[in-house]
């Protein structure tokens, strides 16, 4: 299963704008015994409110009656899994939380996943420090996020040259070299393969895209390859200080669900 980073992988910890205090938490296990480990740890942490769920039915209907903050979930679940319930959360137009995946299976569509909005997925057993990390990074504001290099830097380099930016959720097409940006990350068709983890990306924008400068440039993780029409997802960890600006107001105005966006 892929795993996100955490503070020992690269990820440098992060001071975020909503305070673990102030989230709404709901965590989606069949095994009580986990809800009650991740509940103590999130408690012990300051979050004060933390609700649960046994299945994906139990939590669509929770979500439905009161939005949470961030979403933490199992796959394998009776009734519905973790899967459809994020399915059915896209499909029904609801206000989509930040959603962490904890699994033991790896058989997940990360393309599909990214496309609909989870940002993380935990492999189990995981521990309390990445758990907590995950979960300050999913509340924090996206000012909070991308600032600092990775350590160390990425041995992998991907150039590319973009013909436009498009935004899927307001209805743009797929074009030639065009590059599509999440709230996260952004999905780019490669010149050659790419291996997944760590990259440093260079993508050169039209000049008239944005007047201050010309390159997005910055560090992330390649965090899905498709050799059958070589478009990648990759999110940020960095972003340089020439574009970061931008990036930031990009999202802001578009309001993109995807955290990658897959299609």
């Amino acid at each position: 299963m892929p795993t996100w980073p955490n503070k020992r992988t690269g990820c440098p910890r992060i001071e975020t704008v909503m305070k673990l205090h102030e989230a709404k938490i709901l965590i989606v296990d069949d095994e009580p015994m986990l809800c009650e480990i991740f509940t103590s740890w999130l408690t012990l942490s300051g979050c004060e409110s933390v609700h649960e769920a046994s299945d994906g039915e139990e939590a669509l209907a929770f979500i439905q009656a009161q939005p949470v903050d961030v979403l933490i979930s199992d796959i394998r679940m009776p009734k519905m899994d973790g899967l459809t319930m994020v399915r059915r959360l896209r499909e029904l137009g609801t206000i989509i939380p930040s959603i962490i995946f904890v699994s033991g299976f790896a058989d997940i569509d990360v393309r599909q996943m990214c496309e609909f909005g989870v940002e993380a997925f935990l492999s189990k057993p995981v521990q309390r420090e990445e758990f907590i990390g995950r979960v300050e990074t999913a509340i924090a504001d996206r000012s909070a996020l991308w600032l600092n290099p990775m350590s160390p830097s990425p041995r992998q380099i991907v150039s590319i040259e973009v013909a436009e930016i498009i935004h899927p959720q307001n209805g743009d097409q797929d074009g030639l070299n065009s590059l599509s940006l999440g709230r996260g990350g952004f999905k780019i068709q490669a010149t050659g393969p790419l291996a997944l983890g760590g990259v440093a990306f260079i993508c050169r924008l039209p000049v008239d895209t944005r007047p201050s400068a010309s390159d997005l440039r910055g560090e992330g993780w390649v965090r899905w390859f498709s050799r059958a029409d070589r478009m990648a997802g990759i999110e940020f960890a960095y972003l340089d200080p020439s574009c970061r600006l931008w990036v930031l107001d990009e999202i802001a105005r578009n309001h993109p669900i995807s955290f990658i966006p897959g299609h």
